[in-house]
């Protein structure tokens, strides 16, 4: 439908990180490995990095919580464009109105989502990112990994567009990482291409998150699959939840 030039897409499980499957498109020939080097060959998924888009507002929302300083009851005013100097922020599908957290994570507003973002600063940002392995390359057994793209000069600007998935671009693997995290009790835990005991992950993991926020991150999306952005996820039988996104093609 929008003919994309690649896609990608990997299942993990939250508790252990282990890639239960993995595909890029396009993929290469094994019997013709200098096909390997085309640029749209690339492992998408580790190699690739991308911006986000809206599904990183599920780390700003979860950064928010966990802060202390906002709660799920708490609310900001998306009624009228963000300014900052000369640049303006708007929302696709504005609500124009005050809105409760959960209506953020829901509705998707990106002047909502860059006032919580906002509140916690751009050294408290730069911070929780960090701490989520947002800012850094991801190793793991495979040997292709990507560094991520940072501003160089990180202000409150960068703040606000990062907190909705723009200027800061990431490899898909590491935000899926991070989104496990959000979900499995608030643990880090790389991701592997072996199998891993539940155990033998823990040992290594890292609590990014405290576990009442993790279930606040579980609450708000499974209310997206409900009756928010992600309504075709919420398959029948499955207890779904998630974030959407859009990105730009240029």
């Amino acid at each position: 439908k929008f003919k994309a030039k690649a896609a990608g897409g990997l299942i993990m499980d939250v508790n252990t990180g282990e890639i239960v499957a993995q595909v890029s498109l396009p993929d290469y020939d094994p019997n013709s490995p200098v096909d390997a080097h085309k640029p749209e060959n690339i492992n998408h998924l580790a190699v690739g990095v991308y911006e986000m888009g809206s599904t990183f507002k599920a780390m700003t929302t979860a950064m928010a919580l966990d802060s202390g300083k906002v709660s799920l009851t708490s609310s900001f005013d998306a009624t009228n464009a963000l300014r900052y100097g000369r640049f303006k922020i708007n929302d696709y599908h504005g609500q124009k109105r005050v809105l409760s957290v959960p209506e953020i994570f829901t509705h998707s507003p990106n002047i909502g989502t860059a006032r919580m973002a906002l509140s916690i600063g751009v050294e408290g940002h730069k911070a929780f990112l960090r701490k989520m392995g947002q800012l850094e390359r991801m190793r793991t057994e495979m040997p292709e990994s990507a560094m991520p793209i940072v501003p160089q000069h990180w202000g409150e600007l960068n703040t606000m567009t990062i907190s909705f998935g723009h200027g800061l671009a990431v490899s898909p693997l590491q935000a899926v990482a991070a989104t496990a995290a959000l979900v499995n009790g608030g643990n880090l835990i790389t991701p592997t291409y072996l199998k891993r005991t539940r155990e033998e992950a823990m040992a290594h993991a890292r609590q990014v998150i405290k576990p009442s926020t993790s279930e606040a991150m579980r609450y708000v999306m499974r209310l997206n699959a409900e009756r928010g952005s992600a309504r075709k996820a919420d398959v029948p039988g499955y207890y779904a939840g998630g974030k959407t996104g859009t990105s730009e093609k240029g």
